[in-house]
């Protein structure tokens, strides 16, 4: 329970607090004044919001408008920290009116997206006047010539010839850091009365670019070594004699880097430079961060350090601000105090045929479309530094930082600590050497006298096999035996792996314990996925809840389908299978457990869910993906059958759904939808398949093809995956629940952004300027 802000039986003497407590019954006094306290608790919490209120960082929510008013600043909707923040800058961009660091800023304001603002006219080619040269122009040989920017960057001048033998300048062809020239763009912006969102150069130009994606960074990865390779005794001086080879996702996924996000805005100087092409949370570009260049910048997207291997755990992981961190064992530092390393971004897609260019010692070889890294290093010493004898373990940590549309499934997010909680044991899990496992973490679970927390204190791989853990042998199977309810968490700004050797299952100790308030399971911010050799083939991760609940929060559960490297579609891996009788065997058991599961997902990224008719399933947020198959259904007869009732708000659906009975709102369904119970349950603001629909009652819902569904990406593990692309109707994205975008981004709000950033764009223009915003990534 909270604190009473006036808590009057403490402020009593304590003869009265002591008498009180010797009454039959005891505390009658504490009780009389708590009823009191309440109320003056709440009077004096107002009286105290009444001053908080004067200002715009603290005032409450619908107070905002009423200073916005104060201020003469037009009403805009959406989420409360973008109308806070709105509000906060009024007379700092007032002030500041027709600059770029301005509508920066404005733009940060109402999208919390990184931006670049581009007045389009400095794109044009233009010829110089005979009578007023402007040799600073580019007008002098060498043509190719580049003049500084204040941060020392280097940009092409205005009228000058494209320099093509500089790679990272060409690298920003096209992009909104391209300084080269280019004939008028006279066709219209506006297609069938819709924005195009595309880049039009002209003189009334002004660009806002937008990177919409979101940067997750992981703190401290371990890369798979893929091989250390002798490249022979007469490699040529300068050049490396060994090449080791690393994938940096820790489960063989092939994942595009992306950059941090630094805005100008933000710096200490307290000025407003503009942002720079190599501080952008967007993918990284191989000739960017190649060393030797001109243009190239790879201080601002890698950074290599020392970590201290002989304590226990290793210590010395310091981020820089860089998108990729390498961390190698201090250990080895002797063997590299000559080393001068270099960097270049090359494609390693076949790297086991060797390079285009020969590897330099002390190289390091980035493919930031896959996660690659291939290190060349010089001797024998350098090499045993980095991986062991057999070059199939990684000596070396990593940072890397990838892109995802946003904070659903399983990402490193800030979470509140769990430590000093009551009521509950909380254990430490953690896969750096000397911490304690997760799977010994989670022994005598069937013994615990109140609830456990199992938080897992960083982001790598932590294997667990249910089969090694005493006492889950239960049933005919395994399975977790839980006598108090479960929780399993990621820490703070951590998003580890838990890989599966047999599906996961959960019962009580004693069925006729089980009640309606427990044991319950819950997992949050973790990515469970099977093993890569020896799981059961089509096998569910979870086979097994006779448990009160089972919620995933913000968690990934591999639903498969990703891009390999070849460019084919891996298989899919279905998510749950639960059946009715809980998995019990005792037929007594069975009619002991009293509870109806509840299966709960919160912004969760899921494969396909079979659930018997005898369970719950609530899904907010959500990404369900069977490609074309059965997404939701039946477990034992998926053609005929029916899944449990459905609930749910804001819900994206690549495949099949049959379900006993549904109610919800805000979902985007790519294949037939099917309700066995038609008569009962309502969905609203909904999108479906044109076709073999059983739907019940629903209302503002839409069909394709007459609303065509449209995504960026439709494979998991892409940068854009299940985000709402602008080739969508106009309608799904932007007539759902709030009227904002239907699916499990609607929660995002990015309609409410677009309209109120080109509503204050068109206050912000002179006249003649036309505002244009479209969208990088």
């Amino acid at each position: 329970m909270s604190r009473r802000s006036v808590p009057l039986f403490d402020r009593l003497p304590e003869i009265y607090r002591v008498r009180d407590a010797e009454q039959s019954p005891p505390d009658q006094l504490k009780a009389y004044l708590g009823a009191v306290e309440d109320v003056f608790g709440a009077l004096h919490d107002d009286v105290a919001q009444r001053y908080e209120d004067l200002f715009i960082d603290t005032c409450a929510d619908w107070v905002v408008p009423y200073i916005a008013d104060l201020l003469g600043t037009s009403h805009l909707k959406g989420d409360s920290r973008t109308l806070r923040a709105d509000v906060a800058d009024t007379i700092a961009l007032r002030r500041r009116k027709g600059t770029l660091g301005a509508i920066e800023r404005l733009a940060v304001n109402l999208t919390g997206w990184a931006c670049r603002a581009v007045e389009m006219r400095e794109n044009l080619g233009w010829t110089q006047h005979l009578n007023h040269q402007r040799p600073d122009a580019g007008g002098l040989p060498p043509y190719s010539d580049a003049r500084l920017t204040t941060l020392g960057h280097r940009i092409t001048p205005r009228g000058g010839t494209v320099p093509i033998r500089a790679p990272a300048a060409l690298a920003l062809l096209g992009t909104p850091f391209d300084t080269f020239a280019y004939t008028a763009d006279v066709k219209p912006h506006l297609v069938n009365g819709s924005v195009d969102h595309a880049r039009h150069i002209n003189l009334p130009d002004l660009v806002v670019f937008l990177w919409r994606l979101a940067a997750y960074r992981l703190r401290l990865v371990r890369p798979l070594a893929k091989g250390a390779t002798d490249l022979g005794a007469a490699t040529p001086v300068g050049l490396a004699r060994f090449c080791i080879r690393l994938d940096l996702h820790p489960l063989d996924l092939p994942v595009i880097l992306f950059n941090t996000s630094r805005p100008g805005f933000l710096q200490a100087d307290g000025g407003t430079p503009l942002t720079e092409p190599d501080a952008v949370p967007g993918p990284l570009l191989d000739a960017r961060l190649t060393s030797g260049s001109e243009a190239g910048h790879p201080e601002d997207y890698i950074a290599v350090g020392f970590f201290d291997d002989a304590a226990t755990p290793p210590t010395g992981f310091d981020l820089a601000d860089t998108g990729l961190n390498l961390f190698l064992p201090l250990s080895g530092q002797p063997v590299f105090s000559t080393t001068d390393w270099r960097f270049r971004g090359d494609n390693l897609c076949a790297w086991e045929t060797g390079l285009r260019r020969p590897l330099a010692d002390g190289e390091i070889v980035i493919d930031g479309r896959i996660g690659r890294l291939l290190i060349g290093v010089g001797n024998a010493a350098q090499r045993d530094a980095l991986v062991d004898a057999a070059g199939t373990t990684a000596r070396v940590y990593a940072s890397f930082t990838y892109g995802a549309s946003g904070p659903v499934g399983a990402h490193p997010i800030s979470r509140a600590p769990v430590d000093g909680l009551s009521g509950l044991t909380v254990r430490h899990a953690s896969a750096m050497p000397g911490g304690p496992s997760l799977q010994s973490q989670l022994g005598g679970l069937d013994t615990a006298t109140q609830p456990v927390l199992v938080q897992i204190d960083d982001s790598l791989v932590h294997e667990l096999d249910l089969s090694a853990i005493p006492g889950t042998v239960v049933d005919g199977g395994f399975a977790l035996q839980l006598a108090q309810s479960l929780t399993i968490r990621a820490a703070d700004g951590h998003r580890p792996i838990i890989m599966l050797r047999r599906p996961l299952a959960f019962r009580p100790v004693d069925a006729s314990a089980a009640t309606i308030v427990g044991p319950a399971v819950r997992f949050e911010g973790v990515m469970i996925a099977p093993a890569a050799s020896g799981y059961p083939a089509g096998a569910p991760l979870v086979s097994r809840a006779a448990v009160t609940s089972l919620a995933f929060v913000g968690c990934t559960l591999f639903p498969g389908g990703h891009s390999l490297r070849n460019g084919t579609r891996a298989p899919m891996q279905p998510a749950l299978g639960l059946r009715n009788g809980y998995g019990f065997i005792a037929p007594a058991d069975e009619a002991a457990f009293v509870p109806t599961p509840h299966i709960v997902l919160q912004r969760c990224i899921t494969g396909a869910l079979a659930i018997d008719e005898r369970y719950r399933l609530d899904l907010q947020d959500c990404i369900v993906d069977a490609d074309r198959g059965l997404a939701i259904g039946n477990p034992v007869d998926p053609a005929n059958g029916w899944s449990c009732a459905l609930d749910f708000s804001g819900l994206t659906v690549f495949g099949h759904v049959r379900t006993a009975a549904v109610g919800g709102s805000g979902g985007i369904f790519t294949q037939p939808f099917s309700v066995l119970d038609n008569q009962h349950g309502c969905l609203k603001f909904c999108s479906f398949r044109d076709g073999a629909n059983r739907l019940p009652a629903n209302h503002f819902c839409v069909r394709a093809p007459d609303a065509a569904q449209r995504f960026t990406a439709v494979r998991f593990n892409a940068p854009g995956y299940g985000q709402l692309a602008f080739g969508a109707d106009l309608r799904i994205r932007t007539v759902g629940p709030g009227d904002d975008a239907m699916g499990a981004f609607g929660f995002l709000l990015e309609a409410h952004k677009w309209i109120n950033l080109n509503t204050r764009l068109a206050e912000f223009m002179p006249i003649g300027i036309r505002p244009l915003t479209v969208p990088i990534t």
